[in-house]
């Protein structure tokens, strides 16, 4: 790991660091890389300028290093940058601290226009650009004490701060257990964590996949240049390395939702409606594999009757929350009838839809978080006569545009009628 001295602004490497300060920021143009930061190139610039201000923040607290991504990486070596993106979710998590710097924050009393902006937001009411970054995800999760500065690097508040722990939870959708606990993080599933980061972008595709692979704890090759196929071999990866079906329980983006598709999604957005998605023993699995193209697995199933559709149930479930009311009535003829309300919220098996075309199996996009998929599976499962079976499925990993539409009209017709 390498690291950048406060006091001489020298680089060093460390096997086992010491103690040291990241910096979370959001990229501009004069950003310093490791080759200008040697050659003393860029010095006027605002890139450079930051790098001084973080580290004289960290030697204020008492720590002599700094990791600064833009200037501690050199990206000249594909070696160097695929090791420091599968090694990033540790260096946050071994950190002492974790400076976010909000370059389009003011938070100077005297410069505020709008005194009831939330801490985090900039004008308007708008959240930081910070929190629409990719990366932002493990740079929020990873650190123990991760701490907010404006852009004059004022301090704004911890991330566990009682003032400031609901703003970040409001703004990405991740629960406050997840911010506070490791535990309850490290617990969540994948199609939840997915869903904090169906928001978020980044400026290259395959991006979008490497600042998952620490938050999901798994570790791949990177392919720089790939583009969206980055994503697609996620998936395939967290199948391989984990035993989490929540995986599966996602929404297709398309308006057409009666159509077919892979098992898999085609982008992070289709679990843009699973955050309350959480894994359950429901389903008694035996190991299954993945191709290059399919997913071979052999597993109970229920066939809608007089349909060529099947139903399979996956190892999660989620939640929806129900408003219940109680009525209070008068008592002694001194207090008046109240209602009291609290939210339930109740979990249901996720299920996903596979019909056969040609030789393969394809999944209905319309599966995964459908309640008419439930009721469908409910009516399989009361049905006596031929309605459960232990089957061998190879479904598709993805489906390609130029396959099956013939067999969808025949297709859409059937997901009507069920």
């Amino acid at each position: 790991m390498r690291l950048l001295h406060t006091t001489t602004l020298e680089f060093a490497e460390f096997f086992s660091p010491p103690a040291y300060a990241i910096l979370s920021h959001r990229w501009g143009d004069a950003e310093v890389s490791y080759d200008d930061f040697l050659y003393h190139r860029k010095l006027d610039g605002q890139g450079y300028r930051r790098v001084i201000d973080c580290c004289a923040l960290a030697k204020s607290e008492g720590l002599e290093y700094v990791w600064i991504d833009t200037c501690c990486i050199d990206k000249r070596s594909s070696a160097k940058l695929a090791e420091a993106i599968n090694s990033m979710w540790q260096w946050y998590t071994r950190a002492k601290e974790c400076y976010a710097f909000l370059n389009d924050v003011d938070s100077d009393p005297a410069t505020i226009i709008d005194m009831s902006r939330r801490p985090l937001s900039a004008e308007y009411h708008v959240p930081s650009a910070w929190f629409s970054r990719g990366w932002t995800l493990q740079e929020l999760l990873a650190p123990r004490v991760a701490i907010f500065y404006d852009r004059h690097w004022i301090r704004i508040g911890g991330k566990l701060d009682d003032e400031i722990l609901l703003e970040p939870s409001r703004i990405t959708s991740i629960p406050r257990d997840c911010l506070i606990s490791q535990f309850s993080l490290n617990n969540a599933c994948v199609a939840k964590k997915f869903s904090w980061a169906a928001a978020p972008t980044t400026t290259r595709p395959e991006d979008m996949a490497y600042c998952l692979l620490g938050l999901i704890g798994i570790n791949m090759p990177l392919l720089y240049g790939e583009g969206p196929k980055g994503f697609l071999r996620l998936p395939q990866e967290i199948i391989r390395q984990t035993n989490d079906e929540s995986l599966y329980a996602w929404l297709e983006n398309r308006a057409d939702r009666d159509d077919t598709c892979g098992i898999l999604p085609n982008d992070i957005t289709s679990f843009r409606y699973s955050g309350e998605v959480r894994s359950a023993d429901r389903v008694m699995r035996l190991p299954y594999s993945v191709t290059n193209q399919c997913l071979d697995i052999q597993s109970v199933i229920r066939r809608v009757p007089g349909e060529e559709i099947w139903l399979l149930a996956l190892n999660c479930e989620y939640g929806s929350f129900t408003v219940m009311n109680w009525y209070y009535p008068r008592v002694n003829d001194i207090e008046g009838g109240r209602v009291k309300s609290a939210v339930k919220q109740t979990y249901h098996p996720c299920v996903i839809a596979l019909t056969k075309v040609s030789n393969r199996y394809l999944r209905i996009a319309a599966g995964g978080l459908g309640d008419h998929l439930n009721e469908a599976y409910s009516y399989a499962e009361g049905t006596e006569v031929g309605s459960i079976a232990t089957q061998r499925f190879i479904v598709r990993l993805q489906r390609y545009d130029n396959e099956y539409e013939a067999a969808n009209i025949v297709l859409n017709n059937k997901v009507r009628r069920l």
